[in-house]
């Protein structure tokens, strides 16, 4: 009598897996999948090779700064263009050429500091073309799952996507560490240069539905139907600007004192790394564990899982040991994998594909605009009132404005049917 259960449970448990192995065998979203995951192989890389590049030229912290500044602001300004772009034609030409544009500009960043002649304008230039082409290529790619696969299964797209991000995420930095000791910035560069041809080859040949585009009278129309569509979804425009607020209070003293932290008392940049894996890895998980459970009320469940910035930064704040710090930022790395997951979906499942790739580019206009200024002040701020205090607001911060999410009706009704 003790087993009569177990057979149809695992039953339940291959289809699930069953399931995630027949979304890869389709061809269309297999080579997306392929396309997404090679350009991501190379940029996991990029920001350690450009880093190395930058201060081999004999170029300053200051000068490092401009160059990643420079990459940063096209992606944002750019955003509601390639938003536009990618509700008006082809998303995967869009992505096609984006992942060539970015080639072009790593390939001519790796002759220029092969031959020696890198200069800081050149550098800003180059890194502000592959900013500039990300802008358009991030609507068109968030838009895209939905045109694959059914609607049943964009919850296990969207995982499998997860996990492209993030296990390059977890090795990426490390391999480009040992490739610049043993062939220079410039190898990194190439290999980087060569991941996006390999992405536009994968995505050249992915065949979607020809989309019927109505006729649009301009550009500032689209960006107010695209604007109307995001701020008449308040769990949208809500979960936007906590996400904004919470790159500047949460995410900012992170990525900052952390490693302030680890050097003075953690035992140094391995123990930072450490914290980076742990974190990676969590997201790892998440992506898999997603590919066989499905998550009826997905908000909610984001709120939830992002409680964990509440130990992690807190548990800094504590200067508590290492192995306690990299469990919380292994618990961290699930809820972003979490997050990436079924927000997409959430958003592909309820927002029409018509304007989805608008909708996605306010959502990531607003979202990362005050990162920046979080990274500009969050230094000053702890210099005059200490580390800790800094990491108790941003604790302060998440539980408060997750208990502000969780109060909105929508955000606690919100379900997807189950499969």
């Amino acid at each position: 009598m003790g087993d009569t259960g177990t057979a149809p449970e695992a039953a339940v448990g291959r289809g699930k897996w069953r399931d995630a192995g027949e979304l890869l065998a389709d061809r269309r979203f297999r080579r997306f999948f392929l396309g997404y995951a090679t350009s991501l192989i190379g940029s996991s890389m990029a920001p350690v090779a450009m880093a190395f590049a930058v201060l081999d030229t004999g170029a300053s912290a200051t000068a490092l700064g401009l160059v990643f500044t420079a990459g940063v602001v096209p992606s944002i300004v750019l955003l509601l263009a390639g938003g536009v772009l990618a509700d008006r034609v082809s998303r995967r030409t869009v992505m096609v050429v984006a992942d060539i544009v970015c080639a072009a500009a790593q390939f001519v960043f790796a002759a220029l500091i092969f031959t020696g002649t890198a200069e800081l304008w050149s550098m800003m230039l180059l890194a502000a073309v592959r900013g500039g082409a990300a802008a358009f290529y991030q609507p068109a790619m968030a838009a895209m799952p939905p045109d694959l696969v059914k609607p049943d299964r964009l919850q296990r797209a969207n995982s499998f996507l997860a996990l492209a991000k993030a296990i390059p995420d977890v090795a990426g930095p490390a391999v480009a560490g040992v490739l610049v000791v043993l062939g220079g910035s410039g190898v990194v560069l190439v290999v980087d240069g060569v991941s996006y041809l390999l992405s536009a080859v994968f995505l050249a040949g992915v065949r979607v539905p020809r989309r019927v585009v109505p006729a649009r009278a301009s550009v500032v129309r689209d960006l107010r139907e695209g604007w109307t569509e995001f701020r008449s979804r308040r769990w949208v425009w809500t979960g936007v600007v906590q996400f904004a607020l919470w790159n500047m209070a949460v995410v900012a003293p992170f990525m900052v004192l952390g490693p302030v932290i680890a050097r003075n008392e953690l035992g140094g940049a391995w123990a930072w790394g450490t914290i980076a894996a742990a974190q990676g890895a969590g997201a790892v998980l998440a992506g898999v564990v997603l590919l066989r459970v499905r998550v009826r009320r997905p908000l909610v469940t984001i709120v939830v899982v992002q409680l964990s910035w509440v130990l992690l930064l807190g548990f800094l704040a504590l200067r508590l040991s290492l192995p306690v710090v990299a469990v919380a930022a292994f618990a961290v790395g699930i809820g972003s994998g979490v997050f990436i997951a079924l927000w997409r979906t959430t958003e592909q499942t309820l927002i029409p594909r018509d304007v989805l790739s608008r909708v996605t580019s306010y959502e990531l206009l607003g979202a990362y605009a005050l990162g920046p200024v979080g990274l500009a002040v969050v230094g000053p701020v702890s210099d005059a009132l200490g580390i800790a205090p800094v990491l108790w607001f941003g604790v302060a911060w998440q539980l408060l404005s997750s208990a502000a999410i969780l109060l909105l009706p929508e955000v606690r009704s919100i379900r997807l049917d189950r499969s």
